[in-house]
């Protein structure tokens, strides 16, 4: 069974916004090797990961039983 959200949150951030921003669309590649115990792997699907209506498939680490595709 899917689920289907929207998720808005407001953060103070201690870091400039673009490189924060930055950070997020290169999650596919930094997210499993800063947190390899959370992120067993990011796989784009559709598009090139970074830009609006690419679709993710995202492994999540040992011990955790999700999976979750993202759009």
């Amino acid at each position: 069974m899917a689920t289907r959200g929207k998720l808005e949150v407001d953060i103070d951030l201690k870091s400039n916004a673009d490189k924060y921003w930055q950070t997020l669309r290169n999650s596919t590649e930094i997210f499993p090797k800063a947190f390899p115990h959370d992120y067993k792997s990011i796989e784009v699907l559709e598009g090139d990961g970074k830009s609006p209506g690419s679709i993710r498939h995202i492994s999540y680490g040992e011990g955790r039983n999700m999976h979750a595709s993202q759009r």
